[in-house]
């Protein structure tokens, strides 16, 4: 009975010691992590239901709001963006300078712009099912302060909503899903810088 209290004491105080060693090391992984400026996006579709705005929105606090990566606060950025005269509203992807000078006066290690540049939607219906596809295609300026330099490139991301019993399947869930897929696409292609 007493080794077992005795190691029972040891594991608590083990694990005691490692919770405080976490608790520590958790401040260095805080500043180890990139500091992110997402340029609020472009739509420059007809396209303008509340969702795809959402759907764009819950994308980008996914992929960067974790320990790797942390975005910069929303005052932080709209200064940032008013000291360099850049207005999101233009529909105009900023120029590569503008990303350089962005990332310098935020103190941030990415840049990111974004521009839904096209929708094609459509709808098939066969004997058994129908279903809603939607293709998404998005045009990104990315600035790394690593790589000292502006990408531009874009993603194409295809989405499918099908239903197999009586129904007619949503446009907007195919169009999210296209959102999501080329948005993935994307932040594989973000990592890489």
């Amino acid at each position: 009975m007493k080794k077992v209290t005795m190691s029972l004491i040891m594991v608590l105080c083990l694990l005691f010691t490692m919770g405080i060693a976490g608790a520590a090391a958790s401040p260095e992984t805080n500043t180890l992590s990139k500091q992110v400026l997402i340029i609020p996006f472009i739509n420059s579709t007809e396209e303008t239901k509340d969702y795809i705005g959402e759907t764009v929105n819950e994308k980008f606090m996914q992929q960067f709001a974790n320990e790797k990566y942390q975005t910069i606060s929303a005052e932080k950025m709209q200064a940032a963006l008013t000291a360099n005269q850049y207005d999101p509203s233009n529909k105009e992807l900023p120029e590569s300078n503008v990303m350089e000078k962005l990332a310098r006066e935020a103190d941030v290690d990415y840049v990111i712009a974004m521009e839904i540049v096209h929708f094609m939607n459509s709808r098939h219906a066969s004997f058994f099912s129908t279903s809603a596809k939607s293709e998404v295609k998005l045009r990104y300026k990315v600035y790394s302060k690593a790589a000292n330099k502006t990408i531009a490139f874009q993603v194409t991301g295809k989405g499918n909503n099908k239903v197999t019993s009586i129904g007619v399947p949503g446009i907007g869930t195919a169009m999210k899903r296209g959102i999501m897929e080329a948005m993935d696409e994307a932040f594989i292609k973000i990592e890489k810088l």
